[in-house]
């Protein structure tokens, strides 16, 4: 299996899966250009009762999230995750026509594991179109691209992504409390999952026509060079260039201010303190960088108790929900200090720094650290195969745990 090093953007700029057959049409994906915007706006806007209701939540409405300068803005964004190997960002074609999107994002280098997310045309939504879709980029992202694991969250009461999921031979693992806010509010989601271990014999795209999905392999399809550049002119045509480079210039200019913004909205404090069921007094100590930054997304405390170090905890606010880590030996971690300092940190998250959801990976084989997120308040949620990767090459798995915001329970 090729090394994590080998998850490049060169990997992902260009792709190109299939083509196959499926029930009489041509289905290939390929990466997504701003040319597809014409056809992606036409398609959500008519689609929007089928697909909103389980789309992020957003301060815009559906309109203001399908205009030509929010599709360059995005298209720009995944570009630059694209190349920094943390996105691919593709689209599905029917019959030679944009049909729909089907997306790694985010890929994770790291542990080799990226979230699958597969939308499509309602009117060409049969037929198996979308499971060979998303048969194809498992296919390519567990094989070639050298990826161990790929996830698909699907919120709770969405039927038709949840059979998508046993269709395409993925396992419940988890159901996550308030994991993601869609159409305005926050919604529990099932996680569902799939490793590069569990892969068919006949490979994921056989195992589907293997069920029964009317699909055939078809030649891979030779472009000449003259093709090439007549796609790429109409390409330059479509994509409305005075428009992109009005959008880009913004983009870019503004990237230095939006870095420094998505870690100004709170800043973690320099130190928090309390007291254990002993009255002993328990401090976390932020470690400040070396940069001496006081903003960001990132921050580490050393846990002391009457200046006494024991452990350190770290609070990642990155993400769509906030990340906390435990470190501690099994000696100090099972101490009432300990469980105070975590308790204190998990408050402060939800609490002061306004996160509406904690979460914890741990492995399993650590018992102290699965007592002290449940003495945290931290609640489990189920465990995530293969999620983790050891520095030996080992892959091994998670146990989730997890904490929301009091408020959203109801």
């Amino acid at each position: 299996m090729p090394s994590r090093a080998a998850i490049t953007g060169a990997d992902l700029r260009r792709v190109r899966l299939g083509p196959l057959l499926v029930a009489g049409h041509r289905v290939a994906v390929r990466n997504t250009r701003l040319s597809d915007f014409a056809r992606w706006r036409e398609i959500r806007l008519r689609d929007r009762e089928f697909i909103e209701p389980f789309w992020t939540t957003s301060a815009l409405n559906w309109e203001q999230r399908h205009t030509r300068a929010w599709w360059i803005r995005e298209y720009l964004r995944q570009r630059r995750d694209r190349a920094a190997g943390r996105a691919l960002p593709l689209s599905i074609l029917v019959d030679g026509e944009f049909a729909g999107q089907c997306n790694l994002v985010p890929v994770d280098p790291r542990h080799r594991s990226a979230e699958l997310g597969i939308w499509m045309d309602s009117r060409r939504a049969r037929h198996g179109v979308g499971a060979m879709a998303g048969a194809l980029l498992t296919e390519f992202a567990l094989g070639p691209l050298g990826l161990h694991r790929i996830t698909a969250p699907a919120c709770v009461g969405n039927r038709v992504a949840r059979q998508s999921a046993i269709r395409a031979a993925m396992t419940h693992e988890a159901t996550m409390i308030r994991a993601l806010s869609v159409a305005g509010r926050r919604q529990d989601h099932e996680l569902w999952a799939v490793t590069s271990d569990r892969t068919p014999a006949a490979g994921w795209v056989g195992a589907l026509i293997a069920a029964g999905v009317d699909a055939e392999p078809l030649p891979a399809e030779q472009v000449s060079a003259h093709r090439r550049a007549a796609e790429c002119r109409r390409e330059v045509i479509d994509t409305a260039p005075a428009a992109v480079i009005a959008v880009a210039a913004r983009y870019y200019l503004g990237a230095p201010l939006r870095w420094w913004r998505s870690g100004a909205d709170a800043e973690f404090p320099d130190s928090i303190t309390g007291r254990d069921p002993d009255e002993q007094p328990v401090t976390l100590r932020k470690r400040t960088s070396r940069w001496g930054f006081r903003h960001g997304r990132l921050a580490r405390y050393e846990v002391l108790v009457a200046d006494r170090p024991i452990g350190a905890l770290a609070l990642d606010r990155g993400g769509a929900n906030l990340a906390l880590s435990l470190e501690f030996t099994p000696d100090s971690a099972r101490t009432t200090a300990a469980e105070t300092a975590a308790a204190l940190l998990v408050r402060f998250a939800l609490n002061d720094l306004g996160g509406e959801r904690i979460e914890a990976l741990v492995d399993p084989a650590d018992t102290h650290l699965t007592a002290l997120a449940r003495a945290a308040g931290l609640t489990r949620e189920g465990t995530l195969c293969g999620a983790r990767l050891d520095p030996d090459g080992t892959f091994h798995d998670a146990e989730l745990w997890a904490a929301v915001d009091p408020g959203l329970r109801s």
